[in-house]
């Protein structure tokens, strides 16, 4: 039996990390040639520690760097939501042909932490930490990839 090459079996050939269907808010930003902050936000469709499919109705530019936010419920048990902050580059980029149409982009993570969500009252000790970049040094409230 033979199988047909698609465009999308070729790109998921070439992933080497596992991709989870999950829906979850996004928020993401980019900054221009002329360095003006554009932003929006979205959900994803899908995400792995190395790349997520976002849909929105504003995509940035193919090429561009991205820094995405993606909203993780929170447990019952947890007092505090996080969320994974990734950097990484718009690799697709699909625009609407029809009005009714969604359009989305995926991009590729350099970098994928799962923190705390920002905004949450800090003690001093943890202050101190992300001050100096050590933020989660001493627990385990964050987990850093970097590709």
């Amino acid at each position: 039996m033979l199988a047909r090459s698609s465009a999308s079996s070729r790109v998921a050939e070439r992933r080497t990390a596992l991709r989870y269907p999950l829906r979850l808010p996004v928020v993401f930003s980019w900054q221009d040639d002329a360095g003006r902050v554009h932003g929006c936000d979205g959900y994803c469709r899908d995400l792995g520690s190395r790349g997520i499919y976002v849909y929105a109705a504003l995509v940035p530019p193919l090429g561009v760097s991205v820094e995405m936010n993606v909203f993780l419920p929170r447990p019952e048990h947890s007092v505090r939501p996080s969320e994974i902050h990734a950097i990484g580059r718009v690799v697709r980029s699909e625009r609407p042909v029809a009005p009714s149409e969604i359009c989305g982009f995926a991009a590729m993570n350099h970098t994928t932490r799962l923190r705390e969500t920002r905004g949450q009252k800090m003690d001093s000790e943890e202050s101190a930490l992300e001050e100096i970049g050590l933020e989660g040094a001493e627990d385990d409230n964050e987990r850093t990839t970097e590709e």
